[in-house]
Parts: C-alpha cells; structure tokens; sequence
C-alpha cells in the first residue's frame, strides 16, 4: 500500500479547511469518502462517497483510515468503533474527555493493531523542534516557570463547544494546546494542579478558564483559555538566565505573515535571538501519520501520551467542579 485512503466522520469544518487539503498536498493520502447528515456540506468535499451514517463509511473495505473531527463527547466513542473495524485514526483534540476513555482507545488500537494519533497538529511545526534545542543548549539555564495563552473570540451562542453535553468548554478547546506545550513540549510533569473558570449560566461550560500546575521540584506551570477575548496564542519558558517565547505558537498559519516566531530574551529582558519559522504542520501531520502506517511503527506523539493528556484534561476539570485548592494528578 502506497496511498492511504481517507474516509472523514463529518462535515466539519477543520476537516474541510485545513485537513483535507494537507491531505491532498500529501503525495500519500487520497480522500475517499465522507460520512455527513449534511449532504450540502458533505457535498463540498467532492469526494467519490458519500454516506449518511457513519458505520457505514466505517464498513467500507477500500477505506484505511479514518479522521474523526466529531464532538468531543463523540471522539472515543467512534474511534473505538473505527479501530474494531480495522482503520487507522487521527483523532482530534482532545481524544477523550476521561482518562478511562482514552485508556480504552489505546487498548483498542492495540488489539487491532492499527495506528493511533491525536491531532494536535502545532506539534509538527519546526519552531517546536527549535524550542527543544535551545532547552538543551541552557540557553536560558535551568527552565524554572512555564506559561501558556490562547484564546479567541467566539460569536456563536449554537456553537458545540459551548455544550457541556458534548465536551465544550475553553480548556478542552484551546486550553488543551497549552496543556500539552507544558507537557510534551517542554517536558513539564504535574504533580498536583488546580483550575478556575468563568461558567456562563446560561452555558455551563467554562469560557475563560486558567490552570496552574505544579511539578515536584516546585516549578509552576499556568496555563490559559478563553473563547471570548482577542486572538492571541503564545508560550514562554521562564529559566534562571532568560527565556524563550513562541509567539502564533499554537496557529502561525493564522499570524499575519503565516510564520511563527521564537525569541530569547536575557536575563535583563534583552533580546539575544529572534528566529521566525515557516512551517506546513498540517501536511507535516498527515505525513507523519502516513508514514507510521506505512513503515508500521508508532508516531512520535503517541496513545500512551495521550493518556496523560486526558488524565491532565480530566484533573482539570475535576478541579473546578470540586472547588479544590489542588488536585493530585498521579
């Protein structure tokens, strides 16, 4: 197998915006199907298949793997589902509300023996690389707090991730990037964490939510969300000689110049590198994801850091439900 063939579990938008043509950029991916209520939407895709419920699309033998953008009430759900059926899946962000659900994930791509990943998609950006490099070089000497930002505004009063029902709510939706920053970026482990949030009545989600995580050496880590305030998506590790900021570190796609930038500062704030990097991290994605299948090897971000996501994701939220100072996280 040369080329996988895609089939998409919605119509949604980040599928048809910024997946689907990474897909076709990609000289391993061909589109095949997508599985809609919506025709009309369905229809925009102009690919062979169309089908209106998605087992059926899951059923399909021509089909290899599968991107699901659903809700997230819906991810495990249905990549269970598409995994027991034999397809790859790059699921988006977050793969799970719980950290059982995305236990059952992995456990379910383990015995299909089939290639898991979740979307988060910034991760594939060089900048990222280049931030890891100037970690281990001390540039900035010992790494001692790390913040993460990023937020939106958000206009919809129908929008699903307004929805507790179905997942909602700014830390799932960008708090989530920030999040894995702190951890996978730059190596953050929480010991204990705490959350607050602003929780609209007449939503029930949180809009504007923060994070404070704390590791055993005693280092913070803050992470921020919000769905009603300016675009703004950045992070900054705070060392005991500088630090180093990632600005449009989470959509440089979305930056007016389409680059992201990094830059370290000394200890007197001055700067000492500025580097601005131009990356396809949509199409650096599927191409990873292409070749783990076809090499038959686990992606670099893999099931079993995802399970530390939903763990990290779920200690959140079940913090500020609890009103809890802080929250144990192993």
């Amino acid at each position: 197998m040369t080329q996988i063939k895609w089939g998409i579990l919605s119509a949604a938008n980040i599928a048809y915006d910024q997946l689907v043509p990474a897909l076709r950029r990609s000289g391993h991916g061909f589109v095949t199907a997508v599985a809609s209520k919506n025709k009309g939407k369905a229809e925009r895709f102009q690919v062979p298949e169309i089908y209106e419920r998605y087992d059926a699309l899951l059923k399909a033998p021509y089909i290899d793997a599968v991107y699901i953008p659903l809700p997230n009430a819906l991810h495990a759900e249905w990549a269970v589902k598409a995994m027991n059926h034999g397809k790859h899946v790059l699921l988006e962000k977050p793969a799970a509300l719980t950290e059982a659900e995305m236990v059952a994930i992995k456990e379910a791509a383990d015995k299909n023996d089939v290639v898991f990943m979740e979307a988060f998609m910034y991760q594939f950006h060089k900048q990222h690389e280049r931030v890891k490099e100037l970690l281990v070089s001390e540039v900035i000497g010992e790494w001692r707090h790390v913040k993460a930002h990023f937020s939106w505004m958000l206009d919809n009063d129908e929008d699903i991730r307004l929805s507790r029902e179905l997942g909602g709510g700014a830390m799932r939706d960008v708090g989530c990037y920030g999040i894995h920053a702190v951890t996978q970026i730059v190596g953050f482990r929480p010991a204990n964490l705490s959350m607050t949030a602003r929780i609209p009545s007449k939503y029930g989600v949180d809009i504007t939510s923060t994070c404070v995580m704390a590791d055993e050496n005693g280092r913070i880590a803050e992470i921020f969300a919000s769905m009603e305030m300016p675009f703004i998506n950045r992070y900054e590790i705070i060392g005991s000689k500088g630090s180093i900021t990632v600005d449009s570190s989470f959509r440089p796609d979305e930056s007016s110049d389409g680059f992201g930038k990094v830059t370290v500062r000394d200890s007197n704030y001055h700067v000492i590198l500025l580097e601005r990097h131009s990356d396809d991290q949509y199409l650096n994605q599927v191409e990873h994801f292409h070749e783990c299948i076809l090499k038959n090897k686990q992606p670099a971000y893999n099931a079993a850091h995802s399970v530390d996501m939903a763990r990290y994701l779920e200690k959140s939220y079940e913090s500020l439900e609890n009103n809890s100072i802080l929250v144990n996280v192993g």
